[in-house]
């Protein structure tokens, strides 16, 4: 290739514009999203056996008490060790701005007022303002059982999607 060609070629990359750093679009900031649901179901029977689909679920609360949606889980029983089991989990939660679903094991306390422990959840899609939703969820129990045996069971969420 000869000299003139060369520079004719550098002098019209020169001339394309470069897009930097600055010049891109910014990420989406992390979205946090924190529910109470208050379970009004749970369908899951004082002697389960491996392979028993149950479905829990309830209203879904703000932090100041008011209903913001619904939320319901399907789980399967993989594993029993009483007063125990393991269940595999796919969660729905409906919003004013879509459903964001998620997935997970639950350790499953069998009793009087069944109910899992804390855990961490993957976010897996959604529909909606959540239709490309990836990320985690931390639940923590709220009511209901040893904590409060006169309240409905019930769990907080923080649903946090990551950009």
């Amino acid at each position: 290739m000869s000299w003139k060609r060369l520079l004719g070629i550098a002098a019209a990359a020169a001339m394309i514009p470069v897009l930097t750093a600055s010049a891109a679009p910014a990420a989406p900031a992390d979205e946090t999203i924190v529910v109470t649901a208050k379970r009004s179901v749970l369908s899951l029977p004082a002697v389960p056996t491996v392979g028993l689909s149950f479905l829990g679920g309830g209203e879904l609360l703000d932090e100041a008490g008011a209903k913001v949606g619904e939320g319901y889980s399907t789980c399967t029983v993989a594993r029993i060790a009483l007063p125990e089991l393991t269940s595999h989990c796919t969660s729905a939660f409906s919003l004013a701005k879509g459903e964001i679903h998620l997935s997970s094991l639950r350790t499953y306390t069998v009793g009087v007022s069944s109910s899992f422990k804390d855990s961490t959840m993957a976010v897996i899609g959604g529909t909606g303002a959540y239709k490309d939703a990836r990320g985690e969820a931390k639940t923590a129990k709220q009511g209901g059982a040893l904590l409060d045996p006169t309240a409905p069971v019930s769990y907080k969420f923080t649903i946090t999607l990551s950009s």
